[in-house]
């Protein structure tokens, strides 16, 4: 069967992870990529992960600083659908790669641009490294670690993460060229990334609330990292409240559960102290068991909870091969490898990973020719046609009927949203629980949707959902296998009604397998992956994070659109899987990668960083964080701090510092500590030296209140039914010349009536099904 985006080119340009990752899903998902490489390769070829980022493509070797190498540049950008683009801040004009200098020829070229930082603002020029955004955006300030200061934060999530929004950006455009003609340039970036991330940005989330006997509990109680009896660590996962009554019943505490003074837990506690009490009880309890008897308890009574593996362990784990989520590549390097499979299972377009990463310009000569027989459409250089009306965004006509719960799936929906698209919200009487987490109408996972409260437990509510779905696009849940057939909303059932439609099923676990039927939240693959074990640095115990619900939205909404697009060549429906193990899996790609003698690399056990030109170092007052990657890089930073260091002879070359990384880390932190951190920071910028301060900056106080945010429209100031205006993020990615328009968050149950109504309903009608309880609003129940 032929894969979802066969017969689309995509050009891409550029290094690093990110752009890398947008054009991997693309090519395992039939597009042809077409990798253009200058003359001495992408900087990228040495590091670990090339091998899974480019697997699948062709590479072409271009010197784009000869006006020969642009001419063939042009000339294949003609021939292509869509193209990312990932350089720094000005470099693409200065090629003549630009969107404005490429749009007279191209005039359908969907041009996707991925930046560190953004387009404007103070901060736009700074290298747009992983680590210089998370340090910058005082990610590495604000992260929890085993020792004081800022800690290392390994996990690329900023580059998947600009990855997957530039793959839906792209995609979302070029289903809007295919009804108005033209294409079009949109834009996104590592930081905008990380506010897809920050599942608590915006007004009224419990984390940052302080109030007398409302202390918010969630993390650290019912996601807390707990020791057993033979010294490993499970990962709890038991959010729900039924979860978190079978834990502790499992334990022996369920006499906490009628102690009146804690009715409302996990969620809150009356104060600090009575939660770490609690705390302090169920780790004894824990300590009292193995993790694999905890682990067999916990899978026969549903209770979430799950065991830490490595990168290396999730890629042989039987869930992970009963689902697909794994597969061989030979390599003609390394030879046989096992990668992190395709990103999501398609019915009826299979994603296949294709060949192994391409040789440097293998393609060159076989592509320039077939571009130099192709005529070039536009080539007379006349005006190119306007560009779609950005208003609105490109998926408008869309529609995505919505049944999930908390950040993953949901907030999957809340991306298309903001691209366009109808989103109706279907909730239950109480709410998408994840409302649990908000003290306001306003969440964030619930922005741009129409909230219609249906209870799908009855046959009325059934039969709304069945009319809704009738005219739909989309529909996307993320409940457990099972439950979808119990409620009618399974995909055979669905199918029948609207052969149409692209069914999105966002799991964790994936519908095969043994943990098939586990509850599943975003720490359960922060364990299994190997993020866990990444993140806290050699020899340590592993840490709790919470990056796996946003990477599963983030792809989810990406892998819908390819579903979208595969329908608009078939004519029909899908149904599509994606998996929060295997999107945590991308994220972490570099290590879902095994091959006899391969090393992964590791932050040291005091999580300063990968090595000496790449990590954190006290200085005289604070800290400063440090990447250099580029041989231009390492001479400025002898320039900025000592040029003796470029003479020094263990330091001669690049593999000479590899053999004494750990004596130039000792030089350098010597040479650190004697200035102030931000003296370094000025000093080495103006020296071109990839460094920035790294601590006293508060994470959640940048990303809303940093004027270089606000400029870029990471964060924006809006209006939300019954709540100040007040600043929240922004849409992640921006199109075409003009803003994405910023909509509140549905209220719950706010366009019941206006929906039914559109369905036919009377008025008689719906209040009889809000009379009986079909449509009725109730909500949470916890104070607010």
């Amino acid at each position: 069967m032929p894969a979802a985006l066969n017969g689309l080119r995509i050009l891409e340009v550029g290094s690093g992870a990110a752009g890398a990752m947008a054009g991997m899903v693309l090519a395992e998902n039939g597009a042809e990529l077409v990798k253009v490489e200058p003359p001495g390769g992408d900087p990228d070829r040495g590091r670990p992960g090339f091998r899974v980022w480019h697997r699948g493509k062709q590479s072409v070797v271009l010197d784009l600083r000869e006006s020969g190498g642009r001419e063939n540049f042009v000339r294949l950008a003609a021939g292509a659908d869509g193209m990312i683009e990932c350089l720094r801040p000005g470099a693409a004009a200065r090629l003549g790669i630009d969107y404005r200098t490429l749009r007279p020829r191209c005039p359908r070229l969907v041009y996707a641009s991925i930046s560190g930082f953004g387009e404007r603002g103070e901060l736009r020029d700074l290298p747009g490294y992983e680590g210089i955004v998370s340090a910058r955006a005082g990610r590495m300030h604000a992260q929890p670690g085993f020792r004081k200061g800022p800690i290392f934060t390994p996990v690329p999530i900023a580059s998947y993460g600009a990855g997957m929004l530039a793959a839906q950006g792209l995609l979302a455009a070029l289903w809007r060229r295919g009804r108005s003609g033209p294409g079009q340039r949109l834009h996104t970036s590592l930081l905008a990334a990380l506010s897809v991330y920050d599942m608590t940005l915006g007004p009224g989330n419990r984390t940052h609330q302080v109030k007398p006997g409302q202390v918010f509990g969630v993390m650290e109680v019912a996601f807390m990292t707990a020791p057993t009896r033979d010294g490993r660590f499970i990962q709890m996962c038991s959010r729900q409240p039924h979860l978190y009554r079978n834990w502790l019943k499992a334990l022996g505490l369920e006499e906490l559960l009628d102690a009146p003074d804690l009715r409302h837990m996990p969620d809150l506690f009356p104060s600090e102290e009575r939660m770490r009490e609690v705390i302090e009880r169920i780790r004894e309890k824990m300590r009292e068991r193995s993790a694999d008897e905890w682990m067999e308890i916990f899978s026969a009574n549903d209770i979430g909870g799950d065991p830490f593996l490595t990168a290396a362990e999730f890629l042989e784990h039987p869930q992970t091969a009963l689902n697909g989520r794994a597969r061989e590549v030979i390599d003609p390097e390394v030879g046989r490898t096992l990668q992190v499979g395709p990103l999501a299972r398609f019915s009826a377009t299979p994603a296949e990973i294709g060949a192994p990463a391409p040789r440097l310009g293998e393609h060159t000569a076989e592509l320039l020719e077939a571009a130099a027989k192709e005529r070039v459409a536009g080539s007379d250089e006349g005006s190119a046609p306007a560009d779609a009306d950005p208003v609105g965004g490109p998926l408008q006509g869309v529609t995505i009927v919505e049944c999930g719960y908390f950040y993953a799936t949901p907030f999957a929906a809340t991306l298309l949203a903001e691209a366009g698209a109808r989103v109706i919200k279907i909730e239950p009487s109480a709410g998408d629980p994840g409302r649990r987490n908000w003290t306001r109408t306003w969440s964030k996972a619930m922005v741009g949707k129409e909230s219609v409260a249906v209870d799908l437990k009855t046959p009325e509510g059934r039969e709304i959902v069945h009319e809704l779905v009738r005219s739909a696009d989309l529909f996307i849940h993320n409940f457990r296998p099972g439950t979808p057939e119990r409620l009618r909303i399974d995909y055979a059932t669905l199918n029948a009604l609207n052969p149409r439609l692209v069914y999105v099923y966002g799991s964790c676990f994936g519908s095969a397998g043994p943990w098939s039927h586990k509850a599943g939240f975003h720490s359960s693959p922060n364990a299994i992956c190997g993020c866990g074990i990444i993140e806290s640095g050699r020899d340590n115990p592993p840490r709790n994070r919470t990056f796996a619900d946003p990477a599963a939205a983030l792809a989810t909404a990406a892998c819908a659109l390819v579903g979208l697009h595969a329908r608009e060549r078939t004519g029909k429906g899908q149904y599509v899987e994606t998996t929060m193990l295997t999107s945590m899996a991308y994220a972490v790609s570099e290590w879902s990668l095994q091959y006899p003698g391969k090393q992964d690399r590791m932050p040291d056990r005091g999580q300063h960083g990968f090595g000496a030109l790449h990590r954190l170092y006290p200085t005289a007052d604070g800290w400063i964080y440090l990447e250099c990657h580029r041989p231009r890089e390492w001479r400025a930073l002898c320039a900025g701090v000592d040029p003796g260091l470029a003479q020094d002879p263990r330091f001669a070359d690049p593999p000479a510092r590899g053999r004494n990384d750990a004596e130039l880390a000792r030089e350098l932190a010597a040479r650190f500590a004697r200035r102030p951190a931000d003296e370094w920071e000025s000093r080495l910028r103006q020296a071109g030296v990839p460094a920035v301060r790294a601590d006293g900056i508060e994470h959640e106080d940048f990303m809303l209140g940093h004027p270089h945010c606000r400029e870029n429209r990471v964060a924006v100031e809006a209006a939300q039914p019954g709540t100040p205006r007040s600043w929240r993020a922004g849409p992640a990615i921006e199109f075409g010349d003009g803003p994405t328009p910023v909509r509140p968050a549905g209220e719950l149950g706010a366009r019941t009536t206006a929906v039914l109504r559109e369905l036919g309903y009377d008025d008689a009608r719906i209040a009889a099904l809000a009379e009986r309880g079909v449509t009725r609003v109730i909500g949470h129940g916890l104070p607010d």
